[in-house]
């Protein structure tokens, strides 16, 4: 008989908006020498050990869905070859999607080109978040140059995956009121979707990234010291990513720039978990609704609109916990009633932001081999959804995102991030007033 876990609120989630994503994770990272893959298969299995949910199945019980822990091999995840052309492989690599019932729920690659190796990452969503996949790579970063050093290795706890969580930082009082935020935030007035072609059979895994460079970037972290005229309300550096992405999808898809656009951006909800509770892989996102009225006639004017909604929302006692009761509200009735009455409670994001912020690459380093590159980029989007994800790392910045689509949607998608790279110079050069 195998060991069972329960199912987690945003495990199920994921698992019901099957239909509008891939539930994917993908993570590249370019390491300036060669992995030793005998000393990575151990650091693999000590940390997938350590990781139940890794290496467990999803159930889709009729009453009420659960994972099911199994055994594994380490054959199950990783792959390993040589290869004089790294992109095809990898894209070749990303093509794949692991099936919820499987019982493993990450695969990693280790495709070694001139004297280099590039480690591949695919991990459910159902498992983790952002977040959480930074965790599993620094475990197996920080076990594998102890293992290489011949020292014990470190230990890992597999600590709590319960949502719940998130509410043990708030007194009594605060804890009540925070579980019955019922407001359905994820249905929107407007209907604005980007400017994709038709959804075609001919359509393919896409994964379009737009890399801004040390000279750029730099720039990036001074855009919070910027105070702005219109409310003499400084802006973050979020702030600021957000406004650019905004005004470039207005420009580049056309939508009229008198009317409303809404961006749906993720929270990490763990700002609320007591720092003294091990926390496991596991979801902790939640959803903060960015409603533009209209479009700025300059991208400063939209930072600073954007600024007015942001800051209002972060005032908010339980910002980023609205929904979320809602979600789990629904999920007391059977599971196959759950499936086809989502929609009532949830709408996925159209249109999306998630801003990963900065990723230390040194956290991630192999026994003295160092990342040099790296991309982070979350699930791939069937049409009409798009999620654009943004991390800094390896002194440059990052704009990303998968979708199912073909080259014309792929040109449409850098003309996005070209036109945000414009704003985002004109923005640091003062011209945007």
């Amino acid at each position: 008989m195998h060991s069972t876990m329960r199912a987690e609120l945003w495990d199920k989630l994921h698992f019901i908006l099957g239909n509008s994503t891939d539930r994917m994770i993908r993570v590249s990272l370019w390491y300036d020498g060669l992995i030793q893959l005998d000393i990575l298969k151990k650091a693999l299995d000590y940390v997938t050990d350590k990781n139940p949910i890794l290496h467990s199945a999803f159930r889709d019980h009729a009453m009420n869905p659960y994972w099911e822990i199994r055994s594994y091999s380490i054959d199950d995840m990783l792959t390993a070859y040589e290869t004089n052309d790294p992109e095809q492989a990898k894209q070749q690599f990303f093509r794949q999607v692991i099936p919820v019932g499987s019982n493993v729920q990450f695969r990693i690659a280790v495709i070694n080109h001139d004297g280099k190796s590039l480690l591949c990452l695919m991990i459910n969503h159902m498992c983790t978040d952002g977040r959480g996949v930074q965790t599993f790579l620094k475990q197996i970063a920080a076990t594998y140059s102890k293992i290489h050093e011949n020292l014990p290795v470190p230990e890992i706890k597999s600590g709590s995956r319960a949502y719940a969580k998130i509410y043990t930082g708030f007194r009594l009082r605060n804890r009540l009121a925070a579980r019955f935020l019922l407001k359905n935030i994820t249905r929107l007035k407007e209907k604005r979707t980007f400017a994709y072609t038709p959804e075609d059979q001919s359509d393919d895994l896409l994964m379009v990234t737009a890399k801004w460079t040390a000279g750029e970037s730099a720039a990036i972290k001074e855009f919070a010291k910027i105070k702005h005229t219109a409310n003499k309300t400084g802006a973050t550096v979020n702030d600021v990513l957000l406004a650019f992405y905004t005004h470039a999808l207005y420009q580049t898809c056309n939508f009229p720039k008198e009317k409303p656009l809404t961006i749906t951006c993720m929270v990490d909800n763990r700002r609320y978990i007591k720092e003294t509770e091990a926390t496991g892989l596991t979801n902790h996102v939640g959803l903060m609704q960015v409603r533009l009225v209209r479009c700025g006639s300059t991208v400063g004017e939209t930072v600073a609109e954007i600024v007015k909604v942001t800051t209002l929302e972060k005032k908010k006692r339980f910002f980023g916990l609205s929904g979320i009761p809602l979600i789990r509200l629904g999920y007391h009735l059977p599971f196959f009633l759950v499936k086809p009455g989502t929609s009532l409670w949830f709408l996925n994001p159209v249109i999306g932001f998630s801003n990963m912020g900065v990723i230390h690459e040194e956290l991630f380093h192999l026994a003295g081999l160092n990342v040099v590159e790296g991309m982070f980029v979350g699930p791939q989007q069937y049409k009409p959804y798009l999620t654009v994800y943004i991390h800094m790392m390896c002194d440059a910045l990052y704009f990303t995102t998968a979708v199912q689509g073909n080259e014309q949607d792929r040109q449409k998608i850098m003309q996005l991030f070209d036109n945000m790279k414009y704003h985002m110079q004109e923005f640091v050069n003062g011209q945007h007033h």
